[in-house]
């Protein structure tokens, strides 16, 4: 969806204007170091800033503009992604770990009522995200849909007691020639201060020539439970994603469950795919693995202090063997303020064979800051 930013200039106007102006967003940034066998370091450093203005016109009537930037990888231009591996980084001294603010949308939003929301302008939707910490970015990996943009017109309704939908319906930003359907809806199956659950149906529809994607459509259901006792919490997060391959579809299903008890916390993440084996798992997965075992046992040691252990296992392809690969390292998280977080971490890849995307090293250690506001 990023353009370049000199159409922001046309609404100066508007929000030199408007009764109040907010200025949100998410800035997410890494470096770090991977050893080769030799124990020669390949230092990398990334960063992912989304940035949205929001004029308050009147009480009921805003505009948003958002703008974005992204370290880029080599003379690719693919964006590099934050706290991930070797291959998908920006190497320290590389001129793409430097870009440009670009223009990501505008959008004209009217607050019909309470309950009601319409959306006119650039919009982004997925459904089945991960809590997973190398997968959570849904431009890339979701169960359901990833990130999908459109412009187009929108409705947002609901509210806490009957729940949240979502309807969006416009042209593409990929090609043009396709057009972009979504509709989700939140159903707050359980609402009461120790129990929440909460089901979520998404159906995402692509029509016309040349989509860029190899399936028409995706739908899916999300489960998302949790319950509190006085020191014992936990949670469960599940999904279930459908679309089609050639003729055949692709399910996948991710269940996250947790638990905190006092000072202790338990995450587990497991992913699978059921692809049609007759094809490579790569073109029909929204994921880079077939199939993920991941879990952290962790300690809050402070009320800002956290200290994890973490072993993974990854399988890009289950009719392969030989491609996957472990992980095993340690996460020390720190909590400055509210929405703000940072990572220290350092482990090690156990792979015979360049499968992984740390590339061929075997140790790496980095930090990764995030912040929202």
């Amino acid at each position: 969806m990023r353009k370049m930013i000199l159409p922001m200039v046309a609404l100066t106007a508007a929000f030199a204007t408007a009764a109040d102006i907010e200025v949100h967003g998410e800035v997410n940034f890494d470096y770090a170091s991977y050893f080769d066998k030799d124990f020669d370091p390949t230092n990398a450093g990334n960063q992912d800033i989304d940035l949205s203005l929001k004029a308050n016109l009147d009480e009921n009537i805003s505009v948003v503009v958002n703008g974005t930037t992204h370290s880029t990888i080599g003379a690719t231009g693919e964006d590099a992604e934050v706290r991930h591996g070797l291959a998908r980084s920006t190497a320290m001294g590389e001129e793409g770990r430097h870009n440009s603010f670009d223009f990501d949308g505008v959008q004209l939003r009217w607050d019909v009522s309470h309950d009601v929301a319409l959306v006119f302008g650039d919009m982004t939707y997925n459904a089945g995200a991960f809590n997973y910490y190398f997968w959570r970015d849904a431009s890339r990996y979701a169960v359901i849909v990833r990130d999908e943009d459109l412009r187009g017109f929108g409705a947002e309704f609901g509210n806490d007691k009957y729940g949240h939908g979502k309807f969006y319906l416009g042209a593409s930003d990929k090609t043009d020639h396709t057009l972009s359907m979504f509709a989700t809806y939140a159903f707050p199956l359980l609402n009461h201060p120790d129990e929440h659950m909460i089901i979520t149906p998404s159906f995402d529809w692509v029509f016309g020539q040349d989509i860029e994607r190899t399936h028409t459509y995706v739908l899916g259901t999300e489960v998302d439970y949790s319950k509190s006792y006085e020191k014992f919490n936990y949670g469960i997060y599940a999904v279930w994603g459908l679309h089609p391959y050639k003729g055949k579809g692709v399910h996948s299903f991710l269940l996250e469950p947790s638990m905190n008890y006092s000072v202790f916390n338990l995450a587990l993440t497991y992913f699978y795919a059921i692809t049609d084996s007759d094809y490579a798992a790569e073109p029909q997965l929204t994921t880079d693995d077939q199939k993920l075992f991941a879990i952290e046992p962790s300690f809050n040691l402070h009320k800002k202090f956290t200290l994890g252990v973490t072993y993974e296992m990854h399988d890009p392809d289950t009719e392969v063997h030989g491609d996957d690969y472990q992980f095993l390292g340690m996460n020390f998280y720190l909590y400055p303020t509210m929405k703000t977080e940072v990572v220290f971490w350092f482990g090690y890849n156990f792979a015979d064979e360049d499968f992984s995307p740390f590339g061929d090293s075997k140790f790496s250690l980095g930090f990764s800051g995030k912040a929202s506001f």
